[in-house]
């Protein structure tokens, strides 16, 4: 091979290693998705992306060229993002193939499953809802339904529920593995739980006074993981002498609900084990 074939060689790899260089960004690939979105991403070259869906013969054209300044150090400029707006309504619920073209060549293939509200478009709805501990765990936000965008969308951010004061509800078991038989099943009682946060010794305590009469007192440790409460090294004891560890799988908060659910292993004399939910309401 002479120097000169070489050289056309390496360029010619070169243009075509540069022309396929892109990303298909939106949507990833395995998930879920419902209302209008953007299938979106960019390419160094590209002056036509097209979307296909389900290996259809009919591809949509994209906007392309679109400002994308983190591209600019690889691609050497800015203007290669695309886009195309879709209500995935248009397709049918169930699972669908998307894939992206540049300059008729194929980018990348995604599989979606698609939810619908059982319409191509809903409207003439309105509702509000509030997710508790998100995007931080003393934080909530209130979501918005929009129609234009067939979704949910944040209207306001602020503080969360707090987990403290005085809760009314049931204490919901259960247990297995019981060393007598007899205990082993489901078992529920009305309780009020008293909810107190130490933030110093980051201490979470909960008395809980029954129906029946029976106190119990839940000591463990609080912490965080991300935005969730967790609730772990616990110890209890009941004022009929039943005592156990715990610690909690599950702790949900809002302003008028509680639920924390607890893996509990009973000591003495029962050593059950309990799968417990502790659940609350307040004004």
């Amino acid at each position: 091979m002479t120097l000169r074939n070489a050289l056309f060689l390496v360029l010619a790899l070169a243009s075509s290693a540069a022309h396929a260089l892109g990303n298909f960004e939106n949507p990833p690939n395995g998930v879920t998705v419902s209302g209008a979105s953007l299938i979106s991403g960019w390419h160094c070259t590209a002056s036509r992306i097209e979307i296909e869906y389900d290996g259809g013969p009919a591809r949509t054209l994209a906007a392309s060229g679109t400002d994308r300044p983190d591209t600019a150090s690889v691609c050497g400029k800015r203007n290669t993002g695309f886009g195309l707006l879709v209500n995935w309504a248009d397709l049918s619920p169930g699972t669908h193939t998307v894939r992206a073209f540049a300059d008729g060549e194929l980018m990348d293939t995604r599989t979606v499953t698609v939810v619908t509200y059982g319409t191509v478009f809903l409207d003439g709805k309105t509702a509000t809802a509030i997710v508790d501990q998100f995007p931080n765990a003393d934080q909530s936000v209130l979501l918005e339904w929009r129609p234009s965008l067939q979704s949910f969308v944040a209207r306001q951010v602020g503080p969360a529920a707090s987990i403290e004061g005085t809760w009314n509800g049931a204490n919901l078991e259960r247990r297995s593995n019981c060393s007598a038989a007899q205990n082993n099943g489901a078992r529920g009682t009305y309780a009020q739980w008293v909810v107190a946060l130490d933030r110093v010794s980051n201490t979470l305590r909960i008395v809980e006074s029954g129906i029946t009469g029976l106190s119990c007192t839940y000591t463990g440790t609080h912490r965080l993981n991300g935005n969730r409460h967790e609730w772990v090294d616990g110890q209890y004891a009941c004022t009929d002498g039943k005592t156990g560890t715990f610690h909690s799988t599950e702790i949900m908060v809002a302003s008028t609900a509680l639920s924390i659910r607890l893996a509990t292993k009973l000591s003495g004399t029962e050593t059950c084990d309990i799968d417990a939910i502790l659940g609350g309401s307040r004004f």
